[in-house]
């Protein structure tokens, strides 16, 4: 079967020479595998392999079977111009994390328009908005796991201080230093799960205050995903922002 779908580009390995395995978050037929073959013809309908960097935004012809794990790429060319992530240090480093965290977790190869809405709409303002790229990261985390199903409880106040790895919601009392974030590291996380994508730009917390809530969102998510395994674009993400 054939079918033409938008699809946002997660990762691409390379097959041989000439060929490509790509990982697709397709708006019609969910996440999907596909080879790609790249032609040396100067056709117009030619695959170009430029097209395949984490989280571009494309137009794409599939053939699907359901007796394979994967699938054809047919045709595949630009939905929107990108370009900004793609020649952007920071939002290229950025945006390898999010591909890869959607890689390891997305296991669901049914669609699901409204996750697929949600997540080109923060493609799009990560390509767009310069003022997002240090935070959307956390942004993505904190929204993701609502869409995996264990949400964070933003019960933050006096009376609950800290918040709770294992439990997903701020406690009265702090209970092991592995469970629990300390005072200012849970008030810094109240705010962000506050906050919106239109107002991400005001969630100002400095580099160190910001790694500690990126590697708590990983551990959170650890805690709550059967054998989440170790996020490689985490170590270059790090080195990018303290360059």
């Amino acid at each position: 079967m054939n079918i033409k779908t938008e699809a946002i580009v997660l990762s691409k390995i390379k097959y041989s020479d000439s060929s490509y395995i790509v990982n697709l978050f397709t708006k019609e037929a969910g996440r999907i595998a596909a080879f790609v073959r790249i032609s040396n013809s100067k056709s117009k309908d030619k695959i170009k392999p430029s097209l395949f960097f984490p989280l571009n935004i494309v137009e794409t012809e599939l053939n699907l079977k359901s007796t394979r794990n994967i699938q054809t790429l047919k045709y595949c060319n630009y939905v929107e111009n990108m370009n900004n992530i793609c020649m952007d240090v920071y939002k290229a480093s950025v945006a390898q994390f999010i591909a890869e965290i959607i890689v390891k977790t997305l296991k669901d190869e049914q669609p699901d328009t409204n996750f697929y809405n949600y997540f080109r709409t923060l493609i799009v303002n990560l390509n767009k908005q310069a003022g997002l790229t240090q935070n959307i990261h956390l942004f993505f985390l904190k929204e993701y796991a609502k869409f995996l199903g264990f949400q964070i409880t933003n019960n933050h106040s006096e009376l609950t201080p800290f918040f709770n790895l294992r439990e997903g919601m701020f406690l009265p009392v702090s209970t092991t230093e592995e469970e629990s974030l300390d005072i200012k590291l849970s008030s810094a996380l109240s705010e962000l799960l506050s906050i919106s994508i239109s107002s991400l730009c005001q969630f100002n917390v400095n580099y160190a205050v910001r790694k500690k809530l990126l590697l708590s969102l990983i551990l959170y998510y650890s805690l709550h995903i059967e054998n989440f395994p170790e996020i490689k674009s985490l170590k270059v993400l790090n080195e990018v922002f303290t360059a």
